[in-house]
């Protein structure tokens, strides 16, 4: 059993929407972050302008459930907005998400856009 004494933790997505309202939205990042012990963490997942459905949805749950769900449109509008996407016998798709892992203070807004733009500007 892996305990969760001492860890904290909180959800912010580049467009301010913060904690558990983060659920269902969309966004092009989303930052975990909190304590684990005295130590301040930040998770970073980062969507990129060439993946389908850019900027994808989010599942971001308080118990720790963390990640991107670009095909889940009709989940999250209940069927009013549907993603019609699929692949083709014999081809395939990349989707590209960088995570950024930090320690020490937890990254701003600012640094997260800058790692985001720089991203976005490669692949």
């Amino acid at each position: 059993m892996v305990s969760n004494e001492g860890v904290t933790g909180n959800y912010r997505s580049s467009e301010g929407v913060t904690g558990e309202a983060v659920w269902s939205t969309r966004a092009r990042w989303m930052l975990l972050y909190g304590n684990i012990g005295d130590e301040k963490v930040s998770l970073v997942v980062c969507d990129h302008p060439k993946n389908p459905a850019y900027p994808t949805y989010w599942h971001a749950r308080g118990y720790g459930l963390f990640s991107a769900n670009p095909l889940g449109w009709s989940d999250f509008t209940g069927g009013k907005e549907v993603l019609n996407f699929s692949i083709p016998a014999g081809k395939s798709v990349v989707f590209r998400y960088r995570v950024i892992v930090g320690s020490g203070e937890y990254l701003s807004d600012a640094e997260i856009n800058e790692l985001t733009r720089e991203f976005s500007s490669k692949y």
